[in-house]
């Protein structure tokens, strides 16, 4: 049965400077190898900052440019997840993840729910995402990634574990607005709330990697944890500090958890989606 040993980088960025970031991911990741750990994940946009505005097209980079190369050359030696914006082959702009493993990068997911709300902005900067794929990796099994405010859509880790994804991954730059108070801000809590509901009902480990630091009147908590398949925290990194932290994921959890109740394993997937087609249909004739 597959262990891993993961590291999560809970790290600050520094807005639109790709060359700065990238030197950050490279110590870390050359640490993490020296430590053992056989994969580092990194926050949402990790090589560029998060509210890059316009700077976007000008920072945005095909999966296989050479800039990459330190990651690739790396990651013969350890599995890197981190958020990147890419470039596609017909020139769309994406809050995506990459993965680099085995010498090789590959863009893993592009961001599908950007929010447009309150203080944000994505949709005006980024193209929406258009599909939702587990992958396999070799070091971590079969997994799932998704970017931020895509976890707030149930859809999207429902999808990605019923496609065999045992290790679900959100990457996230949540901010709040102003300078902390007092207390434990509400959407910390809510944050946990997400992830244990989802590692519960799908029996899978959820690792949340959210960043630190501030970019003008933003303010990134922290905060990141694994949470396991009975829906319990592993472990969690503290509020608003620069924090890497060592996990192991055990996927003998997983099975103890499915043979212990197979809620997860009795969706009816035939029915969900013959009453989601029955929905779009109405929909359109209405």
């Amino acid at each position: 049965m597959l262990k891993a040993k993961l590291r999560i980088a809970q790290i600050d960025c520094t807005l639109a400077n790709f060359g700065e970031n990238l030197e950050q991911h490279c110590i870390l990741a050359e640490e993490a190898i020296r430590d053992g750990a056989d994969a580092i994940v990194f926050p949402e946009l990790s090589l560029s900052g998060y509210n890059v505005q316009d700077a976007a097209q000008d920072i945005a980079m095909h999966i296989d440019d050479v800039r990459l190369n330190p990651l690739r050359e790396l990651s013969g030696k350890i599995t890197i997840i981190c958020g990147g914006i890419e470039l596609s082959e017909d020139y769309g702009v994406y809050n995506s993840a990459f993965m680099f493993e085995d010498g090789a990068g590959k863009s893993i997911h592009r961001k599908i729910y950007l929010p447009t709300y309150g203080m944000f902005e994505e949709l005006r900067y980024f193209s929406a995402g258009q599909h939702i794929e587990a992958l396999n990796s070799r070091r971590l099994g079969r997994i799932g990634v998704a970017i931020c405010e895509d976890f707030w859509h149930v859809s999207v880790p429902y999808l990605l574990a019923h496609q065999g994804a045992q290790l679900l991954f959100v990457l996230m730059s949540s901010p709040l607005r102003l300078s902390p108070g007092s207390g434990t801000p509400a959407i910390v809590n809510q944050w946990q709330t997400i992830a244990s509901t989802y590692a519960f009902l799908f029996s899978s480990y959820v690792a949340c990697v959210n960043r630190v630091g501030n970019e003008d009147s933003f303010t990134y908590w922290g905060n990141s944890s694994l949470t396991g398949p009975e829906g319990n925290v592993v472990c969690a990194s503290p509020l608003f500090e620069k924090h890497v932290m060592d996990t192991l994921i055990d996927f003998a959890d997983i099975k103890r958890s499915r043979l212990h109740s197979s809620h997860f394993l009795d969706e009816d997937l035939r029915l969900i989606s013959a009453e989601l087609n029955d929905i779009i249909t109405r929909q359109r004739l209405s």
